[in-house]
């Protein structure tokens, strides 16, 4: 109706003479034009600093009721956004003028809110360019809670005098919503002004610019657990981020913008086409709660992700072992299954660090257990890890098998901890024991008891470093509406009392699941980093473990759709993710099976994984040549574990994504936009080209402009190719195309180990791209929380074409500065140095007269230096 009328019809005002101004807060009151008897709404605006730079950027605008018959939902400070205490407040600046308000942030950055009065609207710009409008189109909502007898509005207030259809229940099959408060969803819609693409929104199985796939339907918010999905539709998966970053366009360059709703209840947003004035329009919708809206001014997509992370938190550090090569199965059969898998990897000398067992490890499905017959002797599985210097990751899902002998149920069912039905009694639905509860993972006390249950001295079997996967926590009801939970269930949550509906939290189920066994593992062993996967997800997720996008399929549209999946997740804080290789529903014919682990050893999480009905997939499955292409490939992938440690580190203590789209790093490169579905950045040096399709022998490569390019398989580097443009390559059995940037300088360490615990002693080697080149290289002990007060070394790598030098690196934001490791595990073994223009003819200690060994080879138009042993530590 609104759209219909081109802005002629709108609802709501800003009342000028409401605005009041104290520091870093302006509050107002939003009036409803068609129905004065309606009580205004409540507008705050509150203005915060990024915790990298200091500068502006960060706005955060909520809208709620004055006066609800209901309290309305609001997640607890610190859960998923940071407590306000810990933000870094910008003083603001408020001026009047005819028919608006100017507010304008005292720090650096030239970030203003523009509010207009009448109709209400809100435009947001920094540096001098608009970014963002709220409300240019008018489609503002907001569902005051009422009563059954209220009489109805005398004009347009809210979308329930457009359409009055099931406002106080609804049926989704044979299932029925009481919707006892009635309707309450709010939403708005944004316009970001000239922007060429938008992206992030994860969890959807689509193509990464969210308005190019050009959906009739808006992208949902409401994880599920959604059996044998498919690509290329904008149904809700297994997670939800309410964010996105918008890429602007325009005669003085390019520059970035994001924007934030953290709403747990369901949500949909309706992403367009850029229109013909050069914008992007969207509209949120939430179910419930309040409208609460983060801006982010940039100008850089990585100025928008250091603004999500300081208002989100930094991520957590993973322990080092987690960045090897996983392998699960649902589910090897018993402990001899499960240490003849571990020794047949050592005997086809295949490195790998984390050995998984899915449900049938436990008694009956109940969690915290183990088989009394197939795993009585877990200890043995255990010990045999240990001693391959591997980990162990059991499930535990969050339904607790109904069971009066079960230890786990009685007590959560004594402490009154479980979920309830809208008649206050417990909530029983059906999943893989039968019979289950659901835990009210909302609310703090029952995190603090589900904690509890991973004590050394309470899991049975238990390591300090037994790893967890947290599975089915959407969460799945075989037997619920859309397989989840009812909508009108009660939580506790931070409440006094089960007030909390289901609908109000439904999107945050998994993420407190998560925090909740991320507890227990820190509170078990508080020196040892914590390790835990989940399924489902929200904002914030990163700052507990990893994802992965779930129950997929061997297909090849799953394994092409994986990149823009991850990158998705990676634009939305999310960088510890990766997809099941290869596939999780049935079995991969070998082309598939080869191209997805070459595509696989670059994800940031790399997990074989198989369904219960699958054949059986270990790398020497499939016969001796695939067999050594799947060691040659995952050789690769921990060769590079240093880089991908410095990765994680820049991530999580920076909040840099591992994976970047092409244009990450130069928003003035058009034709790398068309580019982002199958291609990807490793950090800023990596170029990653999946090969997508069955019986490809060629592929197109796009190499970003600005830089030359070296093939990374070339043992010696060849001859670079410029970027800029697209380029054919004849692909090869073994691999998928990667390149590295000139002017990189990657850090490995050769040596082949069974898994990075035994590589911790092997010296690093270095590698130089180009002519003059620069890195960094990041370190600790890869196990404990000691580089919180320093134990580190993060260095700075510098070759002017004559001196490879290293230095102290510029702190990271989340780190404290360093005061380094102990210089036995440091060493320096050789150095590489690839398109060098000239010969050398010798290599020497700067200030030191001896020669060093020095190789050279030619590459054709190039050279190629080795220098073994090279007095050369890092962090000295």
């Amino acid at each position: 109706r609104v759209l219909k009328s081109k802005g002629a019809e709108f609802a709501h005002e800003l009342q000028a003479d409401s605005l009041k101004l104290s520091g870093h807060v302006v509050t107002g009151k939003i009036a409803q034009v068609h129905d004065s008897s309606v009580e205004p709404l409540n507008l705050e605006l509150r203005w915060f600093r990024d915790a990298v730079r200091g500068a502006c950027g960060i706005v955060r605008l909520t809208v709620d009721e004055a006066s609800p018959l209901h309290r309305r939902f609001r997640l607890r400070e610190g859960d998923v956004v940071a407590k306000e205490g810990d933000l870094l407040p910008d003083e603001v600046l408020l001026t009047e003028a005819e028919g608006e308000t100017l507010l304008a942030s005292g720090a650096t950055g030239g970030c203003r809110l523009t509010l207009r009065h009448r109709p209400f609207e809100a435009t947001f710009s920094a540096g001098g360019r608009v970014l963002q409008r709220l409300n240019a189109r008018n489609l503002m909502n907001f569902e005051r809670y009422r009563s059954k007898s209220q009489r109805a509005h005398a004009g347009l207030v809210d979308a329930t005098d457009v359409d009055r259809k099931d406002l106080w229940e609804e049926a989704f099959g044979e299932h029925m919503d009481s919707k006892p408060k009635g309707p309450a969803a709010v939403g708005i819609d944004v316009s970001f002004e000239s922007a060429v693409a938008v992206a992030g929104l994860a969890e959807h199985a689509t193509k990464l610019h969210l308005g190019e796939n050009a959906f009739t339907e808006p992208y949902r918010f409401y994880n599920l657990d959604v059996f044998e999905y498919i690509m290329d539709v904008p149904m809700s998966l297994y997670g939800a981020v309410p964010l996105v970053t918008a890429v602007h366009r325009g005669k003085a360059g390019s520059w970035a913008s994001g924007l934030f709703m953290p709403n747990p209840s369901e949500g949909h947003v309706k992403v367009d086409a850029p229109g013909e004035d050069g914008s992007t329009s969207t509209w949120w919708l939430f179910e419930s709660g309040i409208l609460d809206v983060f801006m982010f001014a940039g100008p850089t997509p990585q100025a928008v992700l250091e603004q999500y992370h300081t208002v989100t938190g930094w991520a957590r550090m993973p322990p080092i072992s987690t960045l090897g090569k996983h392998q699960s199965r649902w589910n090897y059969v018993d402990v001899a299954d499960s240490l003849a898998v571990n020794g047949k990897f050592d005997k086809h000398d295949i490195p790998y660090d984390v050995l998984w067992l899915d449900i049938e490890h436990t008694d009956g499905k109940k969690y915290f257990t183990w088989h009394p017959t197939h795993f009585s002797k877990a200890d043995e599985l255990l010990d045999g890890l240990n001693a391959s210097k591997r980990k162990l990751v059991t499930i535990i899902d969050p339904h607790i098998k109904k069971d009066d002998s079960y230890g786990v149920f009685t007590t959560l069912r004594d402490s009154d901890l479980f979920t309830k039905t809208k008649d206050g009694s417990q909530y029983d639905g059906w999943c893989w024991p039968g019979t289950s509860s659901y835990a009210d993972f909302c609310n703090p006390d029952m995190r603090a008891q589900w904690a509890k249950f991973f004590a050394m001295d309470y899991y049975p079997h238990n390591r300090k470093d037994l790893y967890t996967w947290n599975d089915m926590n959407e969460p799945s009801v075989f037997n619920g509406p859309e397989v989840t939970m009812p909508r009108d269930n009660l939580h506790k949550c931070h409440m006094p009392s089960y007030e909390v509906e289901h609908r109000d939290v439904h999107n945050v189920y998994g993420f407190y699941h998560h925090m909740a066994t991320v507890q227990g593992q820190l509170e078990r062993a508080p020196d040892v980093r914590p390790f835990v996967l989940t399924r489902s997800f929200f904002a914030g997720s990163h700052r507990h473990g990893a994802v992965w996008t779930g129950d997929n399929q061997a297909r090849w549209d799953h394994l092409a759709r994986s990149v823009p999946m991850l990158l998705s997740l990676c634009l939305c804080g999310i960088s510890f993710s990766g997809a099941d290789v290869p596939g999780f529903f049935y079995d991969a014919e070998p082309e598939l099976f080869r191209r997805w682990h070459q595509l696989g050893i670059w994800y940031p999480f790399y997990r074989g994984h198989a369904h219960l009905e699958t054949k059986r997939r270990e790398p020497w499955m499939f016969g001796d040549e695939v067999t050594a292409m799947v060691r040659d490939q995952v050789s690769t992938r921990y060769q590079l574990i240093p880089m991908w440690y410095t990765l994680f580190a820049q991530w999580a203590f920076a909040g840099l994504p591992i994976m970047r789209p092409l244009w990450f790093h130069n928003l003035g490169d058009e034709l790398a936009f068309k580019h982002v579905d199958d291609e990807y950045l490793l950090g800023e040096d990596i170029l990653v080209r999946a090969v997508n399709r069955p019986g490809m022998k060629k592929a197109e490569v796009y190499l970003p402009e600005g830089q030359q390019w070296f093939d990374f398989w070339e043992a010696h580097g060849g001859v670079p190719q410029a970027g800029g443009r697209v380029i054919p390559v004849q692909l090869h059995d073994g691999h998928i195309p990667v390149y590295v940037r000139s002017g990189a300088i990657i850090v490995k360490k050769i040596r082949r180990r069974r898994s990075t615990g035994a590589m911790a002693a092997d010296p690093y080697t270095l590698v130089v791209y180009g002519p003059n080149a620069s890195g960094h290289v990041y370190a600790d002990d890869g196990s404990s929380h000691e580089h919180q007060g320093g134990a580190y070394v993060y260095d700075a790598l510098d070759f002017d074409g004559a001196v490879l030098r290293g230095s102290p690196a510029r702190k990271l934001p989340a780190l404290v500065e360093a005061r380094g490791l102990p210089e036995a595990h440091l060493r320096v073994e050789r150095a590489i140095f690839i398109g060098l223009p000239q010969r050398p003819i010798g290599a020497q200690p700067q200030g030191r007269s001896e020669s060093l060994l020095l190789t050279v080879e030619d590459a054709g138009g190039a050279f190629v230096a080795t220098v073994k042993k090279p007095p050369l530590r890092l962090g000295t």
